[in-house]
Parts: C-alpha cells; structure tokens; sequence
C-alpha cells in the first residue's frame, strides 16, 4: 500500500501554505483548544501556535468541558464531532472547513505477514454490506444498530480467536453498552471475525495505548476509528483504508466567533493571532 504521507505534511498541503502556522504567536495565547489524548486531532492542534492545548481521555470529555467554558473549541473528526452534538445540547461543528483529509485502517500486527492480505480481501469482499453498516450509523437508524459481544480471551487458542484493541469512546465507530459493543468499527470487526472463522474477543483501553498494543499480549488487530499515518506505519501494518475522515472544528453552539470564516486561512485567523497583527499592536 502506498505510505500516507504525514499529518503535519497533510496539513500544510490543505491549508496551501505554511503561512498559515508559522504566521502565529507562539507568546500570545488566543484560544484553548480541547482534544483527545493521542489522537490526529491532538497532533494538529499541536502544531498550531498561539493555542493552548488540553487534552482528555475522551472527546466527550473535551466536548463536555468546553461547554462548561473550559475551552473554546473542540478539535475532533466530523462523524464523531455529529454524534456529540446528538449526545450533548448545545453544541454546533463547523463542518463546512474541514481542516485535514485523513484515511481509516485497520492496524495489524506486522509479524502476521498473511493477515494484511485477508482483511483487505474482505473489506473489498464485503464492500456492499461494510457500507451499509456505514450508512446506519451516520443516518442514526438505532433500529437496525447490532451489538457485538466479545468471547473472552483464551490464550490457548490463540489461533482460533481474532483479538482488537479499541477505545469503545468514539461513536459511532464503537462504544460500549452495558456488556455489547456497539458502532460501525465492532459490527465490520464481526464481519472480519466471521469470515477469518474466528472468535471476536474485544479488548478496549485507552486510545494512547491502542496502536501501541498491536502484536503484544495477543492482541491481533486494532480498530478504532484509526488514521494512517507515516509516524504509525513504522509500528505497525495498516489494511487498505475504509474511510476517509476529516477533522473539523467544534463549539458551542451561541459562539459566532466562526460565522464568517470561509476558508481554513479564516478559520486559523481566529484560533491564533498571526505574527504581523501582533507586531503592528506592538
């Protein structure tokens, strides 16, 4: 598969210009952005000057303490950044800027030269079905949404179980009700389960250990509403994407602040101070 090229490169290649960073107060703090810990939410965010950072465990978390006031925005993929705002009053995404262009794999163990092969065959296979999975969860068509339930982990039939690592926090790509697993991740994730002929067992963590744990303590595959990166492939295997996903911004829902903005360039306007403002106020 062709290397992603990196996230800070796909950034820049979205904004046209470097300008856009380098233009900002690394003194002057403007705006606190709320993100979630070892996402490419977070990496974005970093590379942006002028902004004060805080990261969660969740995007809920984030979502929660910036309408508490806390923070001023939310950085956050866009399906997910929807499903905050049908699961917390009062908040509105900016979704027409998105902010970078990203692509969903599947992480799996590199040391499993095969298995690659397999899931990517039935991502192509199950193409049709894949999509309709999609197609429920973005329209929020609860009827029809299938829990999965994890077999536990047996380590002596290693070789009959298919084994993830999730972070069951970012619906509607997977989240967790009472004992089910539930979202479009854990339903393809069955899918891929079925057609290896395998048991599904489901390990969730936090998401900063989820591309860490692939090929250790078993665990075979992650999947996680993962973005392929450069930075990531130097540790682990990705099968060929299955969706392609944007960060966008989010806030509350009264904040007129990015009412005007018509291009990425706007939008970083508002989120830092460009260096030239801030010399002239000098």
């Amino acid at each position: 598969m062709k290397k992603i090229l990196s996230l800070i490169l796909a950034v820049v290649m979205c904004l046209g210009c470097t300008l856009a960073f380098t233009s900002c107060s690394q003194e002057t703090i403007v705006s606190k952005i709320a993100v979630q810990k070892g996402t490419t939410a977070k990496m974005y965010a970093d590379v942006l000057n002028g902004v004060e950072v805080k990261s969660y465990d969740t995007f809920a978390l984030a979502a929660n303490d910036m309408k508490n006031g806390n923070a001023d925005y939310v950085l956050v993929d866009k399906t997910t950044a929807n499903a905050l705002c049908s699961q917390i009053e009062g908040l509105k995404v900016i979704d027409n800027i998105p902010l970078s262009s990203e692509n969903y794999g599947i992480g799996i163990d590199p040391a499993q030269t095969e298995l690659k092969g397999q899931i990517d065959a039935i991502l192509e296979s199950k193409a049709a079905e894949i999509q309709a999975i999609k197609d429920k969860y973005m329209n929020e068509d609860e009827e029809n949404y299938v829990g999965v339930t994890s077999a536990a982990k047996n380590v002596e039939n290693a070789a009959g179980q298919l084994v993830v690592a999730t972070n069951a926090e970012f619906a509607p790509w997977e989240y967790k009700v009472g004992t089910e697993y539930f979202g479009i991740d854990m339903e393809i994730a069955k899918i891929i389960a079925d057609e290896l002929g395998l048991e599904l067992v489901i390990e969730n963590m936090d998401f900063d250990n989820v591309v860490g744990s692939v090929g250790k303590q078993g665990i075979d595959i992650a999947m996680s509403g993962i973005t392929i990166t450069a930075e990531r492939l130097e540790v682990i295997n990705f099968s060929n994407p299955y969706y392609t996903e944007s960060i966008v911004v989010l806030c509350k829902a009264d904040d007129e602040s990015l009412v005007s903005c018509g291009t990425v360039v706007d939008l970083l306007t508002v989120l830092c101070v460009p260096a030239a403002e801030e010399e002239s106020a000098e």
